[in-house]
């Protein structure tokens, strides 16, 4: 039961819908080159899609998942919050920090997440394609201290308007 329980807070805190997924909006495969590296500027809030999720493991795989985040940019890198669309259980599931590599976005976060000791680890590489589109994959694994894991992988697509 505690295992079971660990799974769903896993689940819960990384792919919880609270909106219709957008991902018709956004092509699954970018169409275009990636930006040029000087040209970047991503901070700000951004909408974003969680989609065509895999699961290895014995746990279920999770929803689609649609909402908004907040990228911020400070001298030591990059921080990206999930504020809509996902239960954020604990709050560091929904935390992600890193840096910029030429066009890619490279984002993690590591949470205990459960009263058993269970960690969830979640990786993001998303490519910079515009200043209104960000597009990659991200993988998380979740790990029970007597072994007992999961591993999930998923499709991101971060967009939102153009400044006028």
């Amino acid at each position: 039961m505690k295992k079971t329980l660990a799974i769903t807070v896993v689940l819960v805190s990384l792919f919880t819908v609270c909106g219709p997924a957008l991902a018709q909006e956004v092509p699954i495969e970018p169409l275009t080159k990636p930006i040029h590296p000087k040209l970047i500027n991503i901070a700000g809030t951004w909408n974003y899609t969680l989609s065509a999720q895999a699961v290895t493991g014995m746990c279920p795989p999770g929803p689609a998942a649609s909402g908004t985040c907040v990228i911020t940019k400070s001298k030591t890198g990059y921080t990206l919050v999930l504020k809509t669309g996902s239960r954020c259980e604990p709050k560091a599931v929904c935390r992600f920090t890193g840096s910029l590599a030429k066009n890619d976005l490279l984002l993690s976060n590591t949470a205990t997440v459960d009263d058993e000791g269970g960690t969830a680890t979640t990786a993001w590489v998303l490519t910079v394609f515009t200043n209104q589109h960000l597009s990659g994959k991200g993988s998380s694994r979740y790990l029970h201290p007597e072994g007992f894991e999961c591993q999930w992988s998923y499709s991101i697509n971060l967009y939102r308007k153009a400044k006028p």
